[in-house]
Order: structure tokens, then C-alpha cells, then sequence
């Protein structure tokens, strides 16, 4: 009887998860309105278990004929963002629903990644041709620009290396790979001098010398790293970190949760959550190889790319490696977007799993 559910991969995004609201309920503690966030974050987590399940049970490869419609309710939810949504933090990114802040950039990851899906589908070849490469380049790209406008450069990166790994694992040749380097550079290069905005341009400046403005845009860097660095060997101990409780951490349910985590828990616990987050990547990229068809590894391998770069981009954040750019902690950080869909992408990765056998 062949094996149908990878309970290796549940335990780790069961650990994660269990590790993520207990940081989240030490974090709200000086949050105003932190017990509503703690019972909001317990109903995104039941959510996003049941869709968990939906994407485990129903067949990937029929979900994939509702790509063009799902493709389409994600274009409108992005330009609606643009139109009537509501701006945090310089984006205007989301949509609130009055009960629920909707972040539609969140589930569009999902949604991006069933797209790429259905376009190797649809394709017959056993290769990576142009004309696939550019399908899968300019639907993604335009769900990408979308996000850009609003603007959020920290969600559209996701997008960004995920495209990116995607078109290297399906053969993308190597002189493409070179001159889309270049051209990464040149528009990195263009970005800093005619989009960035002020603020944005401190922020990176920051990560060199977060000194240069102690005070101003070096200030979360620094209590931050304060934080963890505090944390030394086995942290202050549950709820006993000094840099949250005494507000001198921005952010501490979102952007900065895991410096939470590392002050109260230490190298030992950093370590711990680091090892299961390496594993559950490791079982993800297993389950890719051994999908039944190609559409069910690249997306495989679509959800690991995602969940790799947010962990790296926001772990990296906490210590000063990396610019503040807003990239929620998967499993860790507060927001039901992110949550839900994160949940169902492991739901479609299960799903791939399960259905490694199947012939219809």
C-alpha cells in the first residue's frame, strides 16, 4: 500500500506553526489591541488547516482547468487594491473588508504558482521552449507589475526569484540566465536612481551602517540585532525579552517576530527553528522529484522557492544582512493573507505527494 500522506512535512509546518503563535503571544503582550490580534491569528490558522485540506483532497490536475478564472479574480483583486486600497506603510496594498484587512498579493503567490502549472500543462514539449518561457515570464510579470505599482518591492521580489527558479529547474538556457543577470543589475541600478523613494534608499544604505542614522532609519536594525544578540545561548526565557516589553522593537508581531523568538529562545531555539525550516524545504524539493508530471514538480518547486526566500529574506532582516522590506516570517509572522495561503500551499505540495502514483 503505497504511502499517501508525507507526515514529515505536517510535523515540521506543525512545529513552525506552534513555535509561531507562541513567539506571537509573547509578542502582542505591549501591542495595543494584542489579545484580538492572538484570537484573529487562531482563526487565520483554523482557515488556513481547512484549506490545507482542500488543496490536499481535490485533484491538482483538475484545479488546474480553473487557472484562467482564479488567473483573472487575482488581476481584478490587484487593480481593485489600486483603486480603493487602503495604504500602510507607503503601499496601498490592501483592501479592507471590515471585519478582515485583505492583502491580495498574498494569495496571488498561490495563484502564480497554479498558473505556471497550468501553463506546462498545456504544453507538449518535453523542454523549455521560448514560447513557454515567455507565457510563464509575462504571466507572472504582470501579476508582478501590479504589486510594483502599489508600490510593494519587498511582495514583488517573491514573485521575482520564484520566476527565476522556476525557469532555471525547467532548462532556462544559460545565456538567458546571464543576460537576465545583466539586465537585473541595470534596473537595480535605474530603481536607485529614478523609483526608489527617499525612505527606501535609507533603508538600504542602513544595512552597510545602521550607525549612520541611530535614530531615523538605522533604528530597527539596531534593536533588532539588540535583541538577538541578547538572546545568547538558550534566551531570557519565555515572554522575559526586555527589547519587545519595552516597546523598543518596531513591529514585533510582523517584520521583527523572529527577533522576538531569538532574544526569548536563544542560539538553541534560532537553531531548532532553522533545522525544521531547512527540512521542511528539503521534503518539499523530495516531493517535486518525485511528482507524477511536470507541472506538479515546478510547482513544487515554486512553493520551496517562495518559503526559501521569504525565510532568508526575513531571518536576514532581523540581523541587519538584509534591507527592512516588510517580507512576513512564513508560519511566524501575524496576517491572515499570508497565513491562508501559505497553508495551502502546503495543502497543493501534499496534494503532488499523494497523487505521485495516480495514472487518471
Amino acid at each position: 500500500m503505497k504511502k499517501e500522506i508525507d507526515w514529515f512535512l505536517i510535523l515540521e509546518v506543525v512545529i513552525l506553526s506552534t513555535l509561531g503563535y507562541i513567539t506571537l503571544s509573547s509578542a502582542v503582550m505591549t501591542v495595543k489591541g494584542g489579545d484580538i490580534i492572538l484570537k484573529k491569528q487562531f482563526i487565520f490558522l483554523s482557515i488556513g488547516f481547512t484549506l490545507a485540506l482542500f488543496f490536499y483532497f481535490i485533484d491538482y490536475r483538475k484545479l488546474l482547468d480553473f487557472v484562467p478564472f482564479l488567473y483573472l479574480a487575482s488581476l481584478l483583486l490587484l487593480i481593485v487594491t489600486l483603486v480603493i486600497g487602503k495604504i500602510v506603510h507607503g503601499s496601498r496594498s490592501w483592501i479592507n473588508l471590515g471585519f478582515f484587512m485583505l492583502q491580495p498579493s498574498e494569495p496571488s503567490k498561490l495563484i502564480a504558482i497554479l498558473t505556471i502549472g497550468y501553463i506546462i500543462k498545456i504544453d507538449k514539449s518535453s523542454y523549455l521552449t521560448f514560447t513557454v518561457a515567455f507565457k510563464i515570464t509575462a504571466f507572472v510579470g504582470l501579476i508582478c507589475l501590479l504589486i510594483l505599482i502599489q508600490p510593494d518591492f519587498g511582495t514583488a521580489s517573491i514573485y521575482l526569484v520564484m520566476l527565476a527558479v522556476v525557469l532555471f529547474v525547467l532548462g532556462l538556457d544559460k545565456k538567458i540566465v546571464i543576460f537576465l543577470i545583466i539586465f537585473a543589475i541595470l534596473s537595480g541600478i535605474f530603481a536607485w536612481k529614478y523609483v526608489f523613494k527617499p525612505y527606501q534608499r535609507e533603508r538600504v544604505l542602513t544595512v552597510i551602517n545602521p550607525e549612520r542614522d541611530p535614530l531615523g532609519a538605522g533604528y530597527q536594525v539596531i534593536q533588532s540585532k539588540i535583541a538577538v544578540g541578547s538572546g545568547r545561548i538558550f534566551g531570557k526565557g519565555y515572554k522575559k525579552g526586555t527589547q519587545s516589553k519595552l516597546r523598543y522593537l518596531p513591529e514585533p508581531h510582523t517584520d521583527f517576530i523572529f527577533a522576538v523568538f531569538s532574544e526569548e529562545f536563544g542560539f538553541m531555539g534560532v537553531a531548532t527553528v532553522l533545522t525544521v525550516y531547512m527540512l521542511m524545504l528539503l521534503r518539499i524539493i523530495n516531493i517535486s522529484r518525485l511528482s507524477l508530471d511536470r507541472e506538479g514538480m515546478i510547482m513544487a518547486i515554486g512553493v520551496a522557492a517562495i518559503f526559501f526566500y521569504q525565510g532568508v529574506v526575513s531571518m536576514g532582516m532581523v540581523v541587519g544582512l538584509i534591507p527592512t522590506t516588510g517580507i512576513p516570517l512564513p508560519f511566524f509572522s501575524y496576517g491572515g493573507s499570508g497565513t491562508v495561503t501559505y497553508f495551502s500551499m502546503i495543502g497543493l505540495v501534499l496534494n503532488i505527494y499523494r497523487k505521485r502514483f495516480s495514472i487518471i
